[in-house]
């Protein structure tokens, strides 16, 4: 039961932060490429303010009552350095790239949150 919530959690998680913070680096080849294809097809279907994901989302408010109640463990995925600088309180420092190596370090008996700025 253990081994599944801890898969389950490492899903989650791996789904939340890549959806949320998905970044790329391309040549400038590829940027005019990918501009062109942008041009020439339809905008994606997006949600009410905008993300063309589907990761589930949280308003400021619930966070912070889940936080205020220990309800809520947050992973920060920006880099260190930027954590470093800032970060909320109790947050673990988890990159994109660090999390199928570190799930296990999330507490699966609490809601999970992601947030990368």
């Amino acid at each position: 039961m253990k081994k599944n919530l801890s898969l389950s959690a490492f899903l989650t998680i791996a789904l939340l932060i890549s959806a949320a913070c998905q970044t790329a680096s391309t040549s400038s080849t590829d940027n005019k490429n990918t501009a062109n294809k942008l041009a020439n097809s339809a905008a994606p279907k997006t949600d009410e303010h905008g993300h063309a994901d589907n990761a589930p989302r949280i308003v400021l408010a619930d966070a912070k009552k889940d936080f205020d109640a220990g309800n809520v463990i947050f992973i920060d995925t920006r880099a260190k350095a930027a954590y470093d600088v800032e970060h909320i309180k109790g947050a673990i420092n988890m990159t994109t790239a660090d999390v199928e190596a570190r799930y296990k370090e999330i507490p699966t008996d609490k809601k999970i949150i992601a947030y990368c700025s």
